[in-house]
């Protein structure tokens, strides 16, 4: 039982539906067992006939599935998991976490990056967030909680989409794009939930930069970053605008960034310009995910940061593959032309090539 657990982390507004789909993951029958970790038990119907762990109050399910409070640290909690997966031979294939309406799940995945023996034990397959199509842009106007759950999310989910016309869902999908350019958008029926909609899906290190995604964007741009570097943490306000309301809009501060180069990117350079953005700018900075093209590294190197908590591992070899660096951010009040100017120092042009004595 070496594999690592993998760990999908749900979250969503208040009312946008994760306790019905929890429900659905705990009681629905799957080839796979899950353990869910909840805040309360609330509507959470726990047909238990079993108690793993009293301490910690984890529930062994009919079908074999767990269901936990978390009334302590999640650390502690994960341990408490793995423990009662290794020590009791309980079968637990994966692990759900439901964030309160009014969470923000980047402290979550940070827990995960800072970690080291969760590092060692678990891996974040996705950060998806469930999205009221009747309620949230009047969210999204009123309550920054919601634009983090956006900016942080692999893939959103909108929910009670038959509650609304074909026009709301499409201003929706637009204030969606415009908060988080890089995240998938799909329909989540709360009336028949299929768990392969939820789980599984392997987002958080997916390293897929679509090309649409760098179209019509305000503050579209380029940039580069490296190495092994583990910081502080939290997560982080936002604004952006909702033209219906005179209120403070929580999204206007907001700013999404692509940056491409074909060209290799300077180890040493790059690792440097990284530690100075995270050490400036490291609570704006919400997201950001890539792969870099290091000069003389015959592998990828993959790169993954939350906040101020980031992390960087070799990827696969590049082989006949096309070389290039792609990175995308999404932030706060980012000062995007300072950082592309400061990230194309980094770049290893010919003719920086020459004057270094590199060879090409």
């Amino acid at each position: 039982m070496n594999q690592k657990i993998p760990v999908t982390i749900i979250t969503g507004f208040l009312g946008a539906g994760k306790t019905t789909l929890i429900n659905a993951l705990l009681h629905q029958p799957n080839d796979e067992k899950i353990a869910v970790i909840v805040n309360e038990y609330g509507d959470v119907g726990v047909d238990h006939n079993l108690v793993v762990n009293v301490e910690e109050e984890v529930y062994q399910m009919n079908n074999g599935c767990l269901c936990c409070t978390l009334r302590t640290d999640l650390s502690d909690m994960l341990r408490t998991i793995y423990t009662i997966r290794e020590k009791q031979t309980v079968a637990i294939d994966r692990i759900v976490i439901e964030t309160t309406g009014l969470a923000e799940p980047g402290p979550i995945a940070q827990t995960f990056m800072r970690t080291p023996f969760l590092q060692d034990h678990f891996e974040l397959d996705s950060v998806l967030t469930l999205v009221d199509a009747g309620n949230a842009l009047y969210q999204i106007a009123h309550f920054e909680e919601s634009v983090d759950q956006i900016a942080f999310a692999d893939k959103l989910l909108i929910t009670k989409g038959e509650q609304v016309n074909d026009h709301a869902q499409h201003l929706l999908k637009e204030k969606l794009r415009s908060i988080n350019p890089f995240a998938d958008i799909g329909k989540l029926n709360l009336d028949s939930i299929k768990v392969g909609d939820v789980i599984g899906l392997n987002l958080f290190n997916a390293q897929k930069m679509e090309e649409s995604t760098h179209k019509d964007l305000n503050h579209s741009h380029e940039h580069d970053h490296n190495h092994d570097h583990h910081h502080d943490d939290h997560s982080h306000d936002h604004d952006h605008g909702c033209h219906t309301h005179h209120h403070p809009n929580h999204t206007e501060g907001i700013v999404t960034l692509s940056l491409k180069t074909e060209e290799p990117v300077h180890p040493t350079l790059i690792d440097m310009w990284m530690n100075e953005l995270i050490m400036t700018y490291g609570m704006d900075l919400l997201r950001y995910k890539g792969i870099l093209n290091l000069y003389g590294d015959s592998h990828q190197v993959i790169y993954q940061g939350v906040n101020m908590a980031f992390k960087a591992e070799r990827g696969e070899p590049w082989d006949d593959n096309k070389r290039e660096s792609v990175l995308v951010f999404i932030g706060k009040n980012l000062p995007v032309e300072e950082m592309k100017q400061s990230f194309g120092n980094c770049i290893l042009t010919k003719e920086f090539m020459n004057e270094l004595g590199l060879e090409s």
